[in-house]
Order: structure tokens, then C-alpha cells, then sequence
């Protein structure tokens, strides 16, 4: 990765190293998860993920999240590969701003993803937004979404999300509802469903999805600041 061509998240990480001289860094908190989702009317369209996330934290203020994952789609063999890093500024224990950069490669096809990112708790919600300009060889897109999730009792969880991608008046969204449950202290399980829809070249459609995984936690904080961001995540099979 050439860090010079993004001067906001160099910038960012001078920051944090710079104000963390007066404590060594320290992993805070990372996650190893799984997942699979397909397509309800035809399962042979799939995709599995495997994701990793680590937060290494320079003050109580500022932290630097790395990310990577390997994605594969089953009908059309196509894998892909995410690299990603996000420097984050904690402004207090309920909000957290970052910037991130994500290297994304699909089979010799590289996405350069460079955005900002939101997220705050309050009581038992937590929300997250990102916003996103991608740059490949094919030319540029943006990138966003929103996610909010309810913290109910018994360990389960209940989040609301939507992405959206968009380049040139071709669109890609998707919508998704995610149930989960902390079945121990480190190890939480979902399951969800959703509708994925494409808007490419005046053709439309849109088609429902189910999905489920799980994700182990580490660290003083059970997990990173931020997800993962990246195309592939987007689409729920290929």
C-alpha cells in the first residue's frame, strides 16, 4: 500500500503516535468472524467470508484498527481479498470518529476505498455511519451506509443495516435485519435476513437473502471500534 496517496489517514496516524508517547501501544480490543449468505430462491449463489479485526490503542484518545478478510463466491469462483486500516479519534467513552483506507483486490481487480466513519452509543443503541469514495480502474463510485443496533436482554441484539453503492447511475444496495446472541463471554452468533438490489445499466431487480455467522472477541473492549469496509460485503452472492 502507497500511504502517501491518502494524506488525511497519514495524518491521522502521526497524530496518534505522536500523542502516544507517554504510553506503549497496547492491543485493545480484535475479532475473528465467519459468515455465509445466499440468495433465498437459489442457494447456489453464496458467498463465504472469513474476517479479522485488530485495534492497537496509542492513548485513551486515539487507536489504529486494522482489518482483513478473504471472501469467496461459490457459483462463480470469484475471490476477493481486503486489506484495511482506520485511524480513530475516541472523543469520548459514547463517540468515536475515524478515518479509513481499504484495499480491495477481486481477482486481479483492485478497489482503493478512502473514507470517514461515525459511531455512538447511548444507552442500550449503538450507531454507525460511513461514507466512502472508491477509486478503480473501471473509474470512481461512492460508497455509504448506516447501521443501528438494540441491545435487549438475554445477551441477543438487534441491528438494522443499509449500504449503498453507486457509480455512473448504477446502484447497489442492501438492506438487512441481523438477530444475535453473546452464547459466551467472547463468542457471539447471528442470523439474518435481507433483500439485495441492482440498478446496472437500466436493468433492475432485487432479491431476498439469508445469512448467519459468528464472531469471537478479544481484548479489554470485546471487539474493534468500527466494521469492515469493502464491496464485497455488499453483495450477498455470486
Amino acid at each position: 500500500m502507497n500511504f502517501t496517496n491518502f494524506p488525511a489517514l497519514t495524518l491521522t496516524a502521526a497524530l496518534t503516535l505522536g500523542a502516544g508517547t507517554a504510553q506503549a501501544i497496547e492491543v485493545t480490543g480484535g475479532s475473528v468472524g465467519l459468515s455465509y449468505s445466499a440468495f433465498a430462491d437459489d442457494t447456489d449463489f453464496n458467498r463465504w467470508g472469513l474476517e479479522g479485526a485488530m485495534e492497537l490503542g496509542f492513548t485513551r484518545d486515539f487507536s489504529m484498527q486494522i482489518d482483513a478478510a478473504y471472501h469467496d463466491f461459490d457459483w462463480t469462483d470469484i475471490d476477493s481479498t481486503l486489506l484495511g486500516l482506520h485511524g480513530i479519534y475516541h472523543m469520548n467513552d459514547a463517540t468515536s470518529f475515524g478515518v479509513f483506507f481499504t484495499r480491495e483486490d477481486a481477482e486481479g481487480a483492485e478497489a482503493d476505498i478512502l473514507g470517514v466513519e461515525l459511531g455512538h452509543e447511548v444507552q442500550d443503541w449503538e450507531f454507525e455511519g460511513y461514507l466512502a469514495d472508491v477509486d478503480t480502474d473501471a473509474g470512481d463510485a461512492t460508497l455509504g451506509g448506516v447501521l443501528a443496533r438494540y441491545e435487549m436482554s438475554e445477551g441477543f441484539g438487534l441491528t438494522g443495516s443499509y449500504d449503498r453503492g453507486e457509480a455512473d447511475g448504477n446502484d447497489l444496495s442492501r438492506f438487512a435485519i441481523r438477530l444475535d446472541r453473546d452464547v459466551s463471554m467472547t463468542t457471539n452468533l447471528f442470523v439474518e435476513v435481507g433483500s439485495a438490489k441492482a440498478d446496472v445499466a437500466g436493468a433492475r431487480g432485487s432479491e431476498p437473502f439469508v445469512g448467519l455467522g459468528g464472531t469471537m472477541n478479544f481484548g479489554a473492549d470485546r471487539g474493534t471500534t468500527f466494521n469492515q469496509r469493502g464491496l464485497a460485503r455488499l453483495i450477498p452472492g455470486l
